[in-house]
């Protein structure tokens, strides 16, 4: 396992796609500060520094899907797998080491984002308002989050032969998460009532609001806040808008996700015919 880390990281140094990432998520913290301090001065309005600090993680989730894809898939296209397997490496091993390699670039591609954000944040925006003790517990949990993702489009990555077809699938999954995401909150977000109003001699009045045939009930409700805390991109949208209902579940829905596509993904990856 640690020659296949040590072979993993050598290659990755050199290796444009993970460049490229680190470079955009370092500089999608500049240009979120920017952003912020733009409307601070032309709006004149309150732009603290923990307002926009976790909307990082929907991108990390993005950038896991094509360097997953791209880097792990380079694999299959260079024969590097089929080499480490006829030098004798178990292909649970491979697995898990192109997990551990992916992992550790999403935690420096969110440290980038971190260093550029912190550092420019703290001298052009407001102090944050939120306690730093939330503020470190949902940096936590956005690590996690981010965890997840990186084991969905691995899995992806090592169970798709093609590279191109790994990255257009990876991305497709990436979309069609978020879209679901999205989704769910809307429905969660529905108000009860509905107020409607009419025209009369006398202006603008409001009628009696009237229930909202798409209000969830407490059951419901329940089942689709669970949903949208187990996707990754469920737990990105809340961690944006530092809107966490349940940060702890979040945290064990996170693992629970990394663990089970890991297993699934080993598993598959023993049964796969490599040609």
């Amino acid at each position: 396992m640690s020659r296949l880390l040590r072979a993993g990281f050598s290659r990755l140094w050199k290796d444009k796609g993970f460049w490229a990432g680190f470079c955009f998520m370092f500089g999608l913290g500049i240009f979120i500060v920017c952003s912020k301090y733009h409307s601070k001065i032309q709006y004149n309005e309150l732009a603290r520094l923990d307002d926009a600090m976790f909307n990082y993680v929907i991108y990390a989730g993005l950038v896991s899907a094509i360097f997953c894809s791209m880097f792990l898939g380079t694999e299959y296209s260079d024969g590097t797998i089929r080499n480490k397997l006829i030098v004798g490496h178990l292909r649970s091993s491979i697995y898990l080491s192109n997990w551990l390699t992916s992992l550790a670039v999403s935690m420096l591609m969110v440290a980038a984002f971190f260093i550029s954000y912190g550092t420019l944040g703290s001298l052009l925006l407001d102090e944050p308002g939120a306690p730093l003790r939330k503020i470190c517990f949902y940096i936590f949990v956005s690590i996690f989050t981010a965890a997840s993702y990186v084991s969905i489009f691995s899995m992806l990555a090592m169970l798709i032969t093609k590279k191109s077809v790994s990255a257009v699938v990876g991305i497709l999954v990436f979309l069609g998460l978020l879209i679901l995401a999205m989704t769910i909150e809307a429905r969660l977000e529905a108000p009860e009532f509905i107020s409607a109003y009419s025209m009369t001699i006398n202006g603008v009045e409001q009628i009696n609001p009237e229930p909202n045939p798409h209000y969830l009930q407490p059951h419901a409700r329940n089942v689709y806040q669970a949903i949208l805390d187990l996707l990754p991109t469920g737990q990105s949208l809340q961690l944006s808008r530092m809107s966490v209902r349940h940060p702890f579940g979040m945290l064990f829905y996170s693992a629970a996700v990394s663990v089970i596509t890991s297993v699934l993904g080993i598993s598959a990856f023993r049964r796969k015919n490599l040609k």
